[in-house]
């Protein structure tokens, strides 16, 4: 059984959620806790495969949270659930965060979203593979690319059309771009 872990501050959110996602609960082993600080712990002695969290908390906000989680579990699939989106506080959270979704959410897309990160995740058979594919922070660039990238942006004439075709081109520029407007649409 999959082992899921909510956090987030507000316990009348938690038990939202926990009446939300009661229709899981002979699929999922799910967990809900008040704060950062606990998460780790509880992480500490029992494994999840998927944390989500809220952004605003205090002690250590979501972004703490889940960089801590990348560094001590990284196989765990961070998604983030929060009603904040300042711009500041969502790019810290590019790298640490898998996913990003806005409150409200229905259980539906919730649902979906861990379903999406389980699938992926059985997806990933070897365990090197799976360990390797959680610590990805981002994708290499290819040299080239990125020169023509460059060249294009310092150009006086650069066209939008132009570096969306170059970035094309680029798997890990393509993902960065779009992890970033994933972030910023979901606003």
């Amino acid at each position: 059984m999959k082992r899921l872990l909510f956090v987030d501050d507000e316990n009348k959110v938690l038990q939202g959620l926990q009446r939300q996602l009661r229709s899981m609960r002979h699929e999922w082993d799910m967990h809900f806790i008040d704060g950062s600080r606990k998460a780790l712990e509880f992480m500490a002695a029992n494994p999840v495969d998927v944390i989500v969290s809220d952004m605003m908390m205090p002690e250590m906000d979501g972004a703490e949270l889940l960089t801590e989680v990348s560094k001590r579990h990284p196989n765990t699939v961070r998604i983030v659930l929060s009603g904040h989106a300042e711009r500041e506080a969502v790019l810290r959270l590019v790298g640490p965060a898998h996913q990003y979704l806005s409150k409200p959410c229905d259980a539906e897309e919730l649902r979906t979203a861990v379903a999406r990160a389980f699938a992926l995740r059985d997806l990933l058979s070897n365990e090197n593979l799976k360990q390797l594919a959680t610590r990805i922070k981002c994708l290499p660039t290819l040299p080239a690319l990125y020169q023509q990238l460059t060249d294009e942006l310092r150009n006086e004439d650069a066209a939008v059309e132009r570096i969306g075709e170059i970035i094309s081109h680029d798997i890990g520029m393509t993902t960065k771009i779009l992890q970033l407007l994933t972030t910023f649409s979901a606003r």
